[in-house]
């Protein structure tokens, strides 16, 4: 074959390649839009609708048969989001704020089946839903809140403006040292309550604002009994996890905020401040770090207390979304996918009482998976993955025949249950 054939039939190729890599583009891109193919943060489902036929107008009764059945899979994927018990506790509410918007959370739908029976307009579609639109409108109508039992939040944030002698807020302080002014080697108790801090302020504000359930720092030790001059050794994980146990609060976000003067604005009597604020979200309950986060910011004023104030304040504006964003993550993805929940389990005195409480664990509903943790003198302790929070466990438990009559449940906490064998 001479050169000028060949370079023919390897033209053709190459051309009829890139006709069929093309009509298979197209292919599977009109199948995407017709929902076949599921797109990431989406659920496909199928739904019916119906509408009464007025005066003859079928036109007008598909048009709303259409919208019951798209306003009907954005249930059926709020059913899987939340619990069917919430859905039907918090029907108006739903139907107020989600069901009657409900075209915006859908991605797109194509018609399987329609007609018209005895003057009803039936339609069934196949509709593609936008999960992520759909959790984040339920997280801000407080159904995430409350699928997570509306934990409680307190805020502690150590803050030293221009010119402050220590690291305070309202009811801890901390000496400084002299080589770094927010440094905390010592927290102590104010024998009484002092003000509440700016980055405080800000970030209860933030919290309230994302339907927190906050508890003010002032009424935070109101319960417990410490001598006066107590002293903690660190706001530390293990310190906040201990303290948020003994004040009854779920979460407590703590961290130092500290602002410093850089100097004049050259031509000018303005000031110039710079603000550090760091943070962590400890879940008290079991010590995990939901979220933590650094955030700088600058602020000139004429007055150095003020300039100061005003870059802790947009520092903390900073760190606030971004740590709410993460811990409203995280609990979203519990209430979606399961979460672990924490059982500390007595009388467990041979390997054969932990394969039958792992068995009966096992065909418990909703637990999708059980991991051995640690054994020691008659105690064992075990992480489930449970779709739904430690109360919704403790249900199941409870239904459970067999777990009920070899276990007694003594304690549950929003993430923990401790049980005793009988």
């Amino acid at each position: 074959m001479n050169p000028k054939r060949v370079a023919e039939v390897v033209f053709c190729i190459l051309f009829l390649t890139f006709l069929s890599f093309n009509v298979l583009t197209l292919n599977a891109a009109e199948n995407n839009n017709s929902g076949t193919f599921a797109l990431e943060g989406t659920q496909t489902v199928t739904a019916q609708g119906t509408a009464i036929i007025n005066n003859g107008d079928e036109s007008s009764a598909r048009n709303a048969a259409i919208n019951d059945a798209l306003q009907k899979a954005v249930e059926q994927v709020v059913d899987t989001i939340v619990s069917s018990q919430t859905t039907v506790e918090d029907y108006k509410l739903l139907s107020d704020k989600i069901y009657s918007n409900a075209s915006s959370y859908v991605h797109d739908y194509k018609i399987i089946n329609e007609g018209a029976v005895n003057n009803i307009y039936n339609v069934t579609i196949q509709a593609t839903i936008g999960t992520k639109h759909l959790r984040d409108d339920l997280g801000a109508v407080g159904l995430l809140m409350k699928q997570k039992r509306m934990p409680r939040v307190a805020v502690i944030i150590l803050e030293q403006n221009i010119g402050g002698k220590r690291l305070e807020s309202s009811l801890f302080y901390a000496p400084l040292t002299p080589y770094e002014g927010y440094t905390v080697s010592e927290v102590h108790i104010l024998n009484k309550v002092g003000d509440m801090s700016v980055a405080e302020n800000e970030m209860m504000k933030k919290l309230l604002d994302n339907g927190f359930n906050v508890v003010d720092e002032s009424a935070l030790l109101k319960d417990i009994k410490l001598a006066s001059g107590y002293s903690l050794q660190s706001l530390d994980d293990s310190t906040i996890e201990n303290l948020g146990k003994l004040a009854n609060v779920d979460v407590i976000i703590y961290g130092t905020a500290v602002a410093k003067l850089y100097g004049r604005v050259a031509g000018s009597d303005m000031r110039s401040a710079q603000a550090n604020v760091s943070l962590r979200a400890v879940d008290t309950d079991d010590g995990r770090v939901l979220a933590s986060g650094e955030q700088h910011a600058a602020s000139i004023h004429i007055d150095t207390m003020t300039a100061g104030n005003d870059a802790i304040k947009k520092a903390t504006d900073k760190l606030a979304e971004s740590m709410i964003s993460t811990i409203l993550g995280r609990w979203k993805q519990e209430v979606s996918n399961g979460s672990l929940v924490h059982l500390t389990v007595n009388g467990i005195n041979t390997v054969g009482d932990l394969v039958v409480l792992k068995d009966q664990l096992m065909s418990t509903g909703g637990v999708q998976d059980v991991y051995e943790r640690e054994i020691d003198n008659g105690e064992a302790s075990l992480d489930v993955h449970y779709q739904g929070n430690a109360q919704g466990l403790v249900n199941s438990l409870l239904s459970n025949k067999t777990v009920t009559t070899l276990f007694r449940i003594t304690a549950t906490t929003m993430n923990t249950i401790s049980l005793t064998k009988k």
